[in-house]
């Protein structure tokens, strides 16, 4: 598969807007190089419709924007990309490793390690890394997990390595599939990372713990369907949101018998742990 990618040098100012903006779009996959920042959308209709609605936005917000547009193979973005890619400390015990790291050169207790691809999550952005952080700060996990919006797997992997014992990841786009499989393979936790492509999936309820990673647009219109899997006093870590879509999230869990225990920040982004009342 090809991909077409944009190099943007935008004003400081609005660097953080664009570049979030960028993330929203289809599925771009955006890193922040020096004095720019690239984002990569797959050549199809759906890319190219994103490409042409971040052009509008972009000349909107910095009129002096310089856009290069390039078309790569995928193979060779994701050689390219590594080079973007090093380890995430989370905390005293977790490590997110990319797969050409040697893992007995870290001291941390839990070690995820991901092999870079496209699009999918590497523990590099703040909203992956806020829901590891809160994965971190809970006494354990055990039990079932639902991974909502699997993407690479690494956060359902990672509470398999916490401890829970079965993790049902659900995605709707089917080029997760071949990455969550390396995924699995990588961590050795075959046979406890169920995967399903789906937007009906089927789902063995109820769950001890949901993970859920995505922005707003994604979020809202699926996450009430979600809100009768947890048992009594289950946890859900939600991340994907920006600050200032705080007052919306809770006015969205007021319909709910779910209620929010601790919030976490970084930079403009927002998660929270919530459990069920």
């Amino acid at each position: 598969m090809q991909w077409i990618t944009l190099d943007v040098t935008i004003s400081d100012t609005v660097k953080d807007i664009a570049m979030n903006h960028a993330g929203s779009l289809g599925d771009g996959a955006v890193i922040e190089k020096d004095g720019e920042f690239q984002v990569s959308y797959a050549d199809d209709a759906a890319g190219h419709a994103a490409i042409d609605q971040l052009n509008v936005f972009l000349r909107e917000i910095d009129p002096e924007v310089l856009i290069r547009e390039t078309v790569v193979q995928r193979e060779n973005w994701n050689r390219e990309w590594q080079a973007y890619f090093k380890p995430v400390i989370i905390g005293d015990s977790i490590v997110i490793l990319p797969d050409w790291e040697q893992p007995d050169q870290f001291p941390q207790r839990v070690k995820t390690r991901i092999k870079p691809a496209m699009a999918f999550g590497t523990g590099t952005h703040e909203t992956t890394q806020l829901c590891l952080e809160l994965l971190d700060t809970l006494d354990s996990v055990s039990g079932k997990v639902l991974d909502i919006g699997t993407g690479s797997g690494i956060l359902g992997i990672t509470a398999l390595h916490l401890g829970t014992s079965q993790v049902d990841g659900i995605d709707i786009d089917p080029l997760v599939t071949e990455n969550v499989l390396e995924n699995i393979a990588l961590n050795q936790v075959s046979g406890k990372f169920k995967l399903q492509i789906s937007r009906e999936p089927q789902l063995n309820r109820p769950y001890d713990m949901l993970l859920v990673n995505m922005i707003r647009s994604n979020l809202f219109p699926v996450l009430p369907t979600y809100f009768n899997s947890l048992v009594p006093g289950g946890t859900a870590i939600v991340s994907g949101l920006l600050k200032t879509e705080d007052k919306e999230f809770q006015d969205l869990l007021s319909n709910s018998s779910w209620t929010i225990l601790r919030t976490l920040t970084k930079n403009e982004w927002i998660a929270y742990l919530c459990t069920v009342k």
